[in-house]
C-alpha cells in the first residue's frame, strides 16, 4: 500500500506561500471503504494534503524548522470536484497571516487546474510535541 504524500514542491515564496503536487495512489486502502463502487478521496485526506503543504512551507523557513503543527481551525471549506485513484493534484497555499504561534492560509487543492477543494486553514504550533497526539 502506498501512502498519500507530497511528491514535489513546485515553489516556495517567503511571506507569500507555496505550491506542491503529487498523485493519489490507486492502491490506497481507504478506497476499499470510500466508496468501493465509486472510489473518491475522503475529504479529511484532502485537507491533510493541504496541511502537509503548509507544514512544508513552515519547515522551509529556518526559524520554524522541526516545529510541529496542528489544524486549529478549518473554515469556508468547499468540495467542488471528486478526486479519484490515480489523479494528479496540485496544492496552492497563500499565507494570509503569520505569527510565532499560528499561521492562516487560503488553501486550494486543484485537479487539472480546477479547484477541487478550498478552505481557510489555521495551523497552530504544538507547545509540547511529546505530550500531544495531534501533530
Amino acid at each position: 500500500m502506498t501512502t498519500l504524500a507530497i511528491e514535489k514542491v513546485l515553489w516556495v515564496k517567503e511571506g507569500e506561500g507555496i505550491a506542491a503536487c503529487g498523485k493519489i495512489p490507486a492502491d490506497s486502502e481507504f478506497f476499499k471503504d470510500h466508496f468501493p463502487a465509486f472510489p473518491v478521496l475522503p475529504g479529511v485526506l484532502a485537507l491533510e494534503m493541504l496541511k502537509q503543504t503548509a507544514e512544508r512551507y513552515l519547515d522551509s523557513m529556518g526559524e520554524q524548522r522541526g516545529q510541529h503543527y496542528f489544524l486549529k481551525q478549518i473554515r469556508a471549506t468547499r468540495f467542488t470536484k471528486y478526486l479519484r485513484p490515480g489523479d494528479e493534484w496540485e496544492s496552492r497555499l497563500t499565507l494570509l497571516q503569520y505569527s510565532d504561534e499560528e499561521t492562516v492560509w487560503d488553501a486550494k487543492l486543484l485537479h487539472h487546474q480546477e479547484v477541487a477543494v478550498s478552505a481557510k486553514l489555521i495551523l497552530a504550533k504544538v507547545k509540547n510535541p511529546q505530550s500531544s497526539a495531534l501533530s
